[in-house]
């Protein structure tokens, strides 16, 4: 009985391996930790603390991004010193902001920071707050893009990117799809990082957390629902039941940022942090970030239409359908 169902699970193309022991130290061809970039950028972190003050105030959105985020994404875009931003997800411009402040301290050239999202708040919102708190010219890096990332022209961007850094903020298994199957293909084989927001780790949680508390079971693919409990992964979203099936395929090792923070730095380090970066210093993170650097090839994709091509597809499909179903009338 146990062979057959074995047989039927290799056999089946919808069945889900999901294997929740994926977290593991860096490799040395990956290299890239998020405390050992927080402990090196601490001092640019601490000179910079007065701009992120400033955009912090402006935007006045501390729900969708903490203070100590803040630090944590700076200090990861400096010390992984990437050609590439591509941001998936705006919404008011927390990370936005971020990853700007950080190409600006990298001199990254126009352009070099894309951010696509549908919503229209960094333009009406975000933008009028900050104009009076930095220089024009502090905006140059950026192409805030209101585009659908389903359709989006990937190939062209990352086409041109040497050293990409994805920060994949965006919710849905439509979006991680096209993350998986679209974008991620494109810089598998060069150095790259990617990071997932929105992921916290179970080690570190409330151990009330883990209690249904009257919840349902999780049925929904947005952030309104009880949150997903996978092992270490903790999250409301849907996309973390895609990244933990794609991880598990590839053999791909997922690094919770929190479990990086409290494991990598010593006591001493912790309160050096604590003292020069005050409330930018904890060792939450809510964060994960993974690399195919880190797992050698070949690696394994789903295969993503744009939305366009999957309806004509489906369209072929069901005229195919009707034929047949006329022909044997």
């Amino acid at each position: 009985m146990q062979a057959r169902r074995a047989a039927k699970a290799r056999a089946s193309p919808t069945s889900v391996k999901l294997v929740v022991s994926v977290m593991a130290t860096p490799s040395p061809e990956f290299g890239f930790s998020a405390a050992a970039a927080l402990w090196r950028q601490r001092h640019r972190l601490a000179e910079a603390r007065p701009r992120l003050d400033a955009l912090r105030a402006a935007i006045d959105d501390p729900v969708n991004l903490s203070p100590f985020q803040y630090a944590q994404l700076y200090a990861a875009t400096l010390e992984f010193a990437p050609d590439l931003i591509l941001e998936l997800g705006r919404h008011r411009g927390n990370s936005t902001a971020v990853f700007l402040a950080a190409a600006n301290q990298l001199a990254m050239p126009p352009g070099s920071l894309v951010s696509l999202d549908l919503s229209s708040n960094w333009e009406q919102l975000t933008l009028p707050r900050l104009r009076p708190v930095v220089p024009e010219d502090w905006f140059a890096p950026l192409a805030a893009l209101r585009r659908d990332i389903l359709r989006y022209d990937f190939a062209t961007l990352l086409g041109q990117a040497r050293r990409p850094l994805l920060f994949w903020d965006a919710h849905g298994l439509e979006v991680a799809e096209c993350v998986l199957g679209s974008i991620l293909p494109r810089i598998a084989a060069m150095p790259h990082l990617a990071i997932m927001h929105d992921v916290s780790d179970t080690r570190y949680a409330d151990p009330a957390s883990l209690a249904y508390g009257g919840d349902r079971l999780w049925k929904r693919t947005d952030h309104t629902g009880p949150r997903l409990k996978l092992g270490h992964l903790d999250s409301e979203v849907g996309q973390v039941i895609a990244i933990l099936d794609f991880a598990t395929r590839n053999r791909l090792p997922l690094h919770s940022a929190d479990h990086s923070l409290r494991t990598e730095l010593s006591a001493g380090s912790q309160e050096e942090l604590a003292s020069l970066l005050g409330e930018y210093f904890s060792t939450e993170a809510h964060w994960l970030y993974f690399s195919l650097n880190q797992v050698p090839p070949p690696h394994t994709f789903p295969r993503y239409e744009p939305p366009e091509q999957a309806l004509n597809h489906t369209g072929r499909r069901i005229g195919t359908a009707l034929g047949r179903l006329l022909r044997g009338r």
